[in-house]
């Protein structure tokens, strides 16, 4: 399989690293006391159950007969030891307090303050539980997963077998050989000419080409992630709301999907997956696109059209600096620009193909960033609940979420969430919901891909027979 590129490298060294446990590529190598349903809602995994028994408290009852893949048998020690560790994920551990073993098979997580989401945030692949005493760095690895390490040779490749221990549906492929190969077109080729037997992130505008030869099969997910554009902290553009309204305003996004996405996603809505928000997502109005009213609106904001086309207020300048990281396309960069230039504001793209680069940009300064950030958490308002809250009622929401009794309250407060960034602040500027696109030759199959793309579900990849 030829995958993307291999961010392990740079997640550290010992204790702090998140080998195996993070990114698009999730090998199945680790496990959480909870995974992520594929409609977003909280299964069990190595927890079999779970209710509150305090006003911050919840109790997790471990499976039993469980054991990682050195043939230690897996119990409370391990989650409580798993859990002491400093880069598990911050929407969990800066409201963790603590995390007690009650007995071989039952563990408490307390927390700073009532949070009722708890559960839903464990199913982060970055919380994985490992044996006591090692970490996710060790040599070799040890997990409890499905699959386990037999070769890492990092930014080349990582091989996988199938753990015959393993407590739950036992995978079907005996082997899976995971090839780095950072450039989509390279991935591309390597299944064309048969190196490959199958890629992910296949280029989106080249799925309807691959679909066409029939030596091959596309698969996608579900939308488990949206492309969207938002504003840095530091950008005097970010502050300005008329300059964001018109921004949103500019943007052609059913011809984004159609151009850019080769027709794999729809037109940008919503900050997080419409499944996530359930029946609360239809309160969420579409973003428009008005041209004519995005020039009006910068008009009388003071912005008006320079000598080279370009929008002055006084001496400043309407230019920005886009930037993009490896999971964007270039193209859809290129089109916001000239979508952006049809308004009156120059833009100069910056786009990074690897996740140094990427941070470099970042360090550097820019005004608005392309990104993708992806729904790998159960819980309604993840990707709302970490911003910087514009107003009171935001921070209202917020705190609403984080004691709701029922999901479906969650629903509506996430969908209110998103109504203020979107569709009243602009802030968040979503493009497009995107389908995650896997190719592979035929007879491969890979059942039902996950929406969300790094809780993926290697277990039921199949060969050719």
């Amino acid at each position: 399989m030829a995958v993307g590129e291999d961010i392990w490298p740079l997640t550290g060294q010992g204790p702090s690293s998140k080998h195996f446990a993070a990114g698009e590529l999730n090998v199945g190598v680790y496990e959480a006391l909870v995974s992520l349903a594929p409609d977003y809602t909280v299964r069990p995994g190595l927890a079999e159950r779970w209710e509150p028994v305090g006003p911050a408290t919840w109790r997790f009852h471990l499976r039993p007969a469980v054991t990682f893949h050195d043939g230690r048998p897996f119990g409370a020690d391990d989650v409580v030891w798993s859990w002491a560790r400093e880069f598990l994920p911050r929407s969990v551990a800066g409201t963790l307090e603590k995390v007690v073993k009650v007995d071989d098979l039952t563990v408490d997580f307390v927390s700073t303050s009532p949070n009722l989401r708890l559960p839903e945030q464990l199913v982060h692949p970055e919380g994985p539980i490992v044996p006591k005493d090692s970490h996710n760095d060790s040599t070799p690895p040890i997990g409890t997963g499905p699959f386990k390490v037999v070769d890492y040779q990092p930014r080349r490749q990582v091989v996988v077998e199938r753990f015959a221990g393993y407590w739950g549906a036992k995978a079907r492929a005996d082997r899976v050989t995971f090839r780095f190969m950072p450039d989509p077109e390279v991935r591309l080729e390597a299944l064309r000419s048969g190196d490959v037997d199958m890629v992910t992130g296949l280029p989106r505008e080249a799925a309807a080409s691959v679909e066409a030869d029939g030596r091959f099969v596309v698969v996608r997910a579900s939308p488990g992630a949206t492309q969207v554009l938002s504003f840095s902290a530091t950008s005097p553009f970010g502050s300005d709301r008329p300059v964001r309204q018109a921004v949103s305003l500019a943007l052609d996004r059913r011809r984004y999907v159609a151009e850019v996405l080769g027709g794999n996603g729809v037109p940008g809505r919503w900050t997080s997956p419409p499944a996530v928000l359930g029946p609360s997502a239809s309160s969420v109005g579409p973003p428009t696109f008005d041209i004519a009213r995005a020039r009006q609106i910068l008009d009388d904001a003071g912005w008006k059209p320079g000598p080279d086309g370009t929008r002055m207020n006084g001496q400043r300048r309407l230019a920005m600096v886009l930037i993009g990281g490896p999971a964007v396309p270039e193209a859809g960069m290129r089109l916001v620009a000239a979508q952006l230039k049809d308004v009156g504001i120059d833009v100069s793209v910056k786009k990074a193909f690897d996740i140094r680069t990427s941070e470099q940009n970042r360090d550097r300064g820019y005004d608005v960033e392309l990104a993708m950030p992806n729904q790998n958490d159960a819980n309604p308002a993840f990707l709302l609940a970490s911003r910087t809250a514009p107003d009171a009622d935001y921070s209202s929401l917020i705190a609403q979420s984080t004691t709701a009794t029922s999901r479906e309250e969650v629903q509506r407060a996430a969908a209110a969430m998103t109504e203020i960034v979107v569709n009243r602040e602009f802030s968040v500027i979503p493009l497009a919901s995107v389908f995650h696109v896997y190719g592979m030759r035929a007879g491969v199959e890979l059942g039902e891909p996950h929406p969300s793309a790094i809780n993926q579900t290697w277990v039921t990849l199949t060969a050719p027979r």
